[in-house]
C-alpha cells in the first residue's frame, strides 16, 4: 500500500469517527428528556391529604415544609400549550380546577399568618387578591398577553369560558370559611365528573353555607348562587332547579316555592380550627 492510501484510510477512519462523536453508544442510556406530566395528581393530592382537616386546612402545617407544594406548581408551569391541548377534556378541566386551588394554597402560605385572605386585596379595594398576576404561566395567558396569570384568570377565563359547568363553583376553593371546602384528594380526569357531582352535592346540602330548611319558610343560599347566577341559569334554566339537582328529593317543593335570599359570605381564612 502507498503512503497515499494509508493517508486516505486514515482520513476516513477519523472523519467516521468525528461524525459518529455526538451518536450514544450502543447500550447507552439516552438522553433523558421531559417526563409526562402526572395526570394523577399525586404530589397535590399528597398536600391536601395532609392538610385538609375537616372544612379547614391546615397552612402552618403546610408553612413548615412545602417541598411538595413547590414540586407540584413546578410541575403544572412546565406543562406547555401545546402539551395541554393534546389531551382530553376532562384531563384540562381537572388540571385547571387543581392550578387554581394550588395557586390559592401558595399565594396564603407565603404571607401566612393571615386572618383573610381579602387582607392581601390591593389599596383602596382596587385591586382585588384574585386579581394579582403572580402565576407564571404566561404562555397560557387567555388574553394572548405576556403577563403572569391571576386566580381570577384562571377562574372567569378559563374554567368558566372554556369548559361551562356550573359545578365548578363547588371544586374551586378561595381559602375563605363560606367557600365549598377542599377536597382532601386531587380533581383527576378518570374520576372527575363522580368528584364534582359530589362536590356540589355536598356544598348544597351544608347547613353553616345552605339553609334549606323548610321549617324556617325562607331558603338561604351562599352567595356564590347569587354572583354566579348565570352559570346556574344556563345549566338549569334557574338557580333553584339547580339546587334542586343536588338537594334532597322531599326538599325539591320548598325549594320552589320558597323566598330565595342570600348568606351573608363569611371571608375569614379557612384555617384549621384550634
Amino acid at each position: 500500500m502507498t503512503r497515499a492510501s494509508s493517508r486516505s484510510l486514515a482520513l476516513i477512519a477519523l472523519t467516521s469517527v468525528l461524525l459518529g462523536a455526538g451518536s450514544p453508544r450502543v447500550g447507552s442510556a439516552p438522553q433523558a428528556g421531559k417526563a409526562d406530566f402526572d395526570q394523577g395528581h399525586a404530589l397535590w393530592s399528597e398536600v391536601l391529604r395532609t392538610c385538609v382537616k375537616g372544612d379547614g386546612f391546615d397552612y402552618g402545617l403546610l408553612k413548615q415544609d412545602r417541598s411538595k407544594l413547590d414540586a407540584y406548581l413546578a410541575a403544572l408551569h412546565a406543562v406547555t400549550p401545546a402539551e395541554l391541548e393534546g389531551w382530553s377534556q376532562p384531563q384540562r378541566f381537572a388540571f385547571w380546577i387543581n392550578a387554581y386551588n394550588a395557586h390559592t394554597i401558595q399565594l396564603v402560605v407565603e404571607n401566612y399568618p393571615l386572618k383573610s385572605i381579602r387582607k392581601l386585596d390591593g389599596a383602596f379595594g382596587i385591586n382585588t387578591v384574585f386579581d394579582k398576576e403572580f402565576i407564571p404561566m404566561q404562555a397560557h395567558h387567555p388574553d394572548g398577553k405576556d403577563d403572569k396569570l391571576s386566580l381570577n384568570d384562571i377562574e372567569h377565563e378559563i374554567l368558566r369560558k372554556k369548559f361551562k359547568d356550573a359545578r365548578v363553583h363547588a371544586a374551586i376553593n378561595c381559602a375563605s370559611r363560606s367557600c365549598p371546602p377542599l377536597r382532601s384528594e386531587a380533581f383527576v380526569a378518570d374520576r372527575l365528573e363522580a368528584q364534582l357531582q359530589e362536590q356540589m352535592k355536598t356544598f348544597v346540602g351544608d347547613p353553616t353555607r345552605n339553609r334549606i330548611d323548610p321549617s324556617q319558610k325562607k331558603l338561604g343560599l351562599s352567595e356564590i348562587f347569587k354572583w354566579f347566577a348565570e352559570d346556574f341559569e344556563r345549566d338549569a334554566k334557574s338557580v333553584k332547579e339547580f339546587v334542586i339537582r343536588f338537594a334532597p328529593p322531599e326538599k325539591a317543593d320548598f325549594i320552589r316555592t320558597a323566598q330565595l335570599g342570600y348568606l351573608d359570605y363569611d371571608w375569614d381564612l379557612n384555617d384549621v380550627r384550634k
